[in-house]
């Protein structure tokens, strides 16, 4: 291990303890030295030790507790009292919790054995910042937490945000704190609900916040399983009774009354992720079944009217080719704090009270969001595209969210057992295989071998112990779905050669290494093995990621299936949609399969299917963009060339049409006579 001063004292009551591959004294001193300093520390108060990691660049938690026991006696005889740690993996072995994210801005106590009387604070390695300057928040953060716990003044994150919460209880009491909030021109939202379906979901508690610290939550559909006079209540289903703190109960008159403030609030309204919230909020409060277009239409209209995001707000603000963090929790963690390390993923267990400021927390942090992030898009000139473009898709968005996509509930499963047959005719070549065969038997002598010696090593007295008849793991055959059967068998039993490595530099085995590989071979039993493996992979992605999602879809009134997925707005670095729940957008495109599955989908009566896709839609706004003519004249049919015209700087095709000194040219005579070099 090696290590920095940065001051004469011999005793240091902080330890920057840093990977060593960052390890280096401008590195430390630009990045967390100075930063401390100036926060209040003296030199002499710091010294960096490495973090070491093992061959294989990785930390995992046995290495870390085997340099932890060389480290730490020195650093306490060195009198360090903080632990500065710029590493997850050495941070959660030593504090014992299970995630590092959420710990940001505390101060824990170190719970390594011998150690508990140090604390233990959450920083990152600084490198990061040179992939994603957004980061320097949370270095900051880290920083000040320690800095004010040193000198006595650290308070928890979060712990004094929220200065105004009102919760109304009655349905006039409700009613009256809905009518309050047409005084603020703006209001944040959130809504706490049963489930991730939005037709299931209701709406247990709602929460409004006029800015960062003062709002209100109350109950809507969520009711307590416990009466104030300590009985069960009536309507509270036998399952929740002794399990749940509440229950779903639609309640007809709160509904109402949020309809009704929805309707006539003429401010803005923000959301975290709106998708999620308005959706479950239309088919609420205006869908009175699920083919209700009318309803949906009309909730639809009042909804998105004056609505924002904070979640496409801060991607606007902040995309980055090192990943979005988009999450409200995580982009409001320096200001709320860890109220909530994992998003509640059933309210029914949590109490009323908690639920409420639960619910109240987030929205005052989708306005402190908001409040961050409005400012940067705004500097960045990203305003208009999200004005123009991004609320207008979100629009859309919900829209095709609730209405749908449809599906022939017996042609689902008449394409469920044809996949089915096909994945058992590429199981018959695959089995069939002479190589397969002989691979079983490799396989099957090695599981002879790991049973023997393994009885062997629990036997008291091992040479009474014999080796079973190897007939007794003839069912152990290849799984086509294993790794590293996968791997046995494509580089050491047909002997091909390693073109391609995983991400942990492993020999791959996926679709596309298998394809590569038929090039890499004459054999015709091994290419149509491959073949086999190939077809074998792509059914059955589709009988287990598809299918089981398409069985799943909502039976409505016509009788036809219904997918409702998720499309995510701000889920890519590119820009572009993606989709889950399941991924729409990767049904394989052009095989048997792939095709196939798309029979699936079908209109009920009065529907008509039609599908439209840019062509080349990134190389036509590159050539917009650039206004390359070579570009341009391919997608427009013609040359365009950028020239000045009474000292206006103008865009004009060839064949246009200019009046200029009593002459008319063509855009191309204008600019061969004017503009050329």
């Amino acid at each position: 291990m090696r290590h920095i001063l940065f001051g004469n004292s011999g005793r240091h009551d902080v330890a920057l303890l840093v990977k060593s591959s960052s390890f280096n004294q401008h590195g430390l001193e630009t990045n967390y030295v100075q930063g401390l300093v100036l926060r209040g520390l003296t030199r002499d108060q710091l010294i960096g030790f490495t973090l070491e990691y093992d061959d294989t660049n990785k930390a995992p938690a046995k290495w870390v507790k085997g340099y932890l026991n060389q480290l730490l006696p020195g650093l306490d005889s060195l009198g360090v009292r903080y632990l500065f740690v710029t590493d997850a993996n050495y941070f959660k072995v030593l504090t014992k919790e299970t995630k590092a994210e959420p710990h940001y801005g505390y101060v824990l106590p170190c719970k390594y054995e011998g150690f508990e009387h140090m604390k233990v604070v959450l920083s990152l390695n600084y490198q990061q910042l040179i992939y994603n300057p957004e980061l320097q928040g949370k270095l900051d953060l880290s920083m000040d937490t320690l800095v004010s716990d040193l000198q006595g003044t650290y308070q928890v994150l979060g712990s004094n945000i929220i200065h105004t919460a009102r919760y109304p209880k009655s349905v006039q009491e409700i009613g009256q704190a809905l009518n309050n909030l047409h005084a603020y021109p703006e209001l944040t939202a959130d809504i706490e609900a049963f489930s991730l379906r939005f037709n299931e979901a209701g709406i247990g508690t709602c929460a409004f916040a006029w800015d960062e610290h003062n709002g209100m939550a109350f109950a809507c559909d969520y009711q307590p399983t416990i009466l104030e006079d300590g009985s069960f209540h009536p309507k509270c289903p036998e399952e929740s009774g002794a399990s749940y703190h509440g229950f779903k109960l639609p309640n007809k008159a709160v509904r109402h009354l949020l309809w009704k403030f929805l309707t006539t609030y003429q401010g803005r309204i923000t959301w975290h992720n709106v998708t999620y919230d308005v959706k479950v909020i239309i088919y609420t409060l205006w869908m009175e079944h699920l083919l209700d277009t009318k309803g949906m239409l009309e909730g639809l209209d009042v909804m998105t009217a004056r609505m924002d995001d904070t979640k496409i707000i801060t991607y606007l603000a902040t995309n980055s080719t090192a990943g979005n963090v988009l999450g409200l929790k995580a982009l409001a963690h320096e200001f709320a704090g860890n109220w909530a390390k994992d998003d509640i993923k059933d309210i029914r267990k949590i109490p009323l009270d908690e639920l409420l400021k639960y619910n109240l927390v987030d929205a005052l942090s989708t306005w402190y969001v908001k409040k961050k992030y409005t400012p940067i898009m705004r500097a960045d000139n990203q305003e208009a595209l999200y004005y123009l473009m991004m609320l207008p898709s979100l629009k859309s968005i919900i829209s095709m969210e609730l209405t749908g996509l449809p599906m022939d509930p017996a042609t689902v499963q008449a394409v469920k057992a044809e996949l089915k047959d096909l994945e058992a005719k590429q199981l018959e070549v695959i089995y069939g295989s002479e190589v397969i065969r002989m691979l079983n038997l490799v396989i099957q002598k090695s599981e002879w071998e790991k049973d023997f010696e393994g009885r062997k090593a629990k036997a008291k007295n091992p040479g009474k112990i014999f080796p079973k008849k190897l007939e007794a793991f003839e069912h152990i055959t290849f799984n086509p779905n294993s790794g590293p059967q996968l791997q046995r068998l494509l580089y050491e039993q047909m002997g091909l050669p390693v073109i391609d490595l995983t991400d942990t530099k492993q020999p791959a085995t996926g679709a596309d290494t298998l394809e590569k590989l038929i090039n890499h071979t004459q054999e015709p039993a091994y290419k149509e093995l491959l073949r086999a493996l190939i077809d074998y992979g792509k059914v059955t992605k589709i009988l287990s990621t598809f299918i089981p999602a398409f069985e799943a879809g909502i039976l409505k009134e016509d009788g036809m299936l219904y997918l409702h997925g998720s499309f995510n707005l701000g889920g890519t670095v590119s820009g572009r949609l993606s989709s889950s729940d399941p991924n729409l957008q990767n049904i394989p495109a052009g095989s048997t399969f792939g095709k196939l599955i798309k029979t699936c989908f079908m209109g009920p009566d009065g529907w008509l299917f039609c599908g439209a896709d840019f062509s080349s839609l990134e190389d036509y706004i590159s050539a917009l963009t650039t206004k390359d003519p070579n570009k341009l004249k391919v997608y427009l049919g013609h040359e365009v060339y950028e020239l000045e015209i009474d000292g206006v700087s103008q865009t004009i095709r060839d064949d246009a049409i200019i009046e200029f000194d009593g002459k008319t040219y063509t855009g191309k005579q204008f600019y061969d006579a004017y503009c050329s070099i």
